[in-house]
């Protein structure tokens, strides 16, 4: 069980400190529930995250920072916790996110859950799972952030990164922080609302249509914004080879964001993130 330290916003180490002109507002993606490590991302930084941006959001802060080194001293890690977000998608796992598993060995693993499940009862309690972590999302993380503010007196610009399901809660929330004149900009990786020919983004992807790509843009603003998809990610890129790919790979490409040395598109939208915090915090 988490303990009650991790429900709680970033916070400083010691001592007051003088308010941030910029936080970045994190959400993790589905199931990411077990990695919570509270961070300090930059040495001599006074914020320590509550760990909810997860395996995936922390190793892209990481790589960010690594790169500028000093970059994120100034800049607390906003990351949505299990009370207003839960990041469910209850589907049965087949593989292990390291797993590398063969087609037949696969269809016999899938035979036997259905056998156990049938297929209608799995979809539905995946599909009523899903919609109510992702309305809960929407819903709360304003009043999250607004939390936040008041226990630190702080109102700084966001910039939101928001992985897989997360991105789809965080795009929710662009229109109401700018026109609080607080939406610096947008970072979705893995984003299931990402539409075919929709831009600028980041990794080529074969298709650029996500699973979620038919539901109304809740991102209409003028602000900053790039999607990091990777070709044949299924939530972002859906095509026949995603989808194969991610049930015999314990999610494939989808799972694979900065897990691994960076790549040149690691790089490329590290860099961007970068320019876009010092954008911010030299303006006059």
């Amino acid at each position: 069980m988490v303990g009650a330290a991790l429900l709680h916003a970033p916070s400083a180490l010691a001592g007051a400190q003088d308010c941030p002109a910029v936080a970045v507002l994190a959400a993790r993606g589905s199931d990411q529930n077990e990695e919570l490590a509270p961070t300090v991302y930059s040495p001599g930084s006074p914020w320590v995250s509550n760990g909810y941006e997860e395996r995936t959001i922390r190793a892209f802060l990481h790589t960010a920072e690594s790169r500028h080194p000093g970059l994120l001293r100034d800049v607390p890690v906003v990351a949505l916790d299990a009370q207003t977000y839960a990041a469910e998608l209850p589907l049965p796992a087949l593989a292990r996110e390291d797993e590398e598993i063969a087609l037949p060995e696969m269809l016999g693993r899938v035979g036997a859950l259905l056998a156990e499940n049938p297929a209608h009862v799995i979809a539905h309690r995946a599909a009523t799972g899903f919609e109510a972590s992702l309305r809960g999302g929407v819903d709360n993380a304003l009043g999250f952030v607004d939390a936040w503010e008041e226990r630190t007196g702080c109102a700084p610009g966001y910039i939101l990164v928001g992985y897989s399901q997360g991105a789809a809660v965080l795009s929710a929330q662009e229109q109401a922080l700018a026109e609080r004149g607080q939406l610096v900009a947008s970072l979705y990786m893995g984003n299931p609302l990402l539409r075919q020919g929709e831009g600028p983004v980041v990794g080529q992807p074969a298709r650029g249509g996500g699973m979620m790509s038919s539901m109304p843009a809740a991102n209409a603003t003028d602000s900053q914004r790039l999607n990091y998809c990777n070709t044949d990610d299924f939530a972002c890129d859906l095509t026949s080879s995603a989808a194969n790919k991610a049930l015999s790979g314990g999610g494939g490409v989808h799972t694979q964001y900065y897990m691994d040395a960076p790549t040149e598109n690691d790089a490329q939208v590290a860099d961007t993130f970068a320019g876009w915090i010092r954008g911010y915090t030299s303006r006059p």
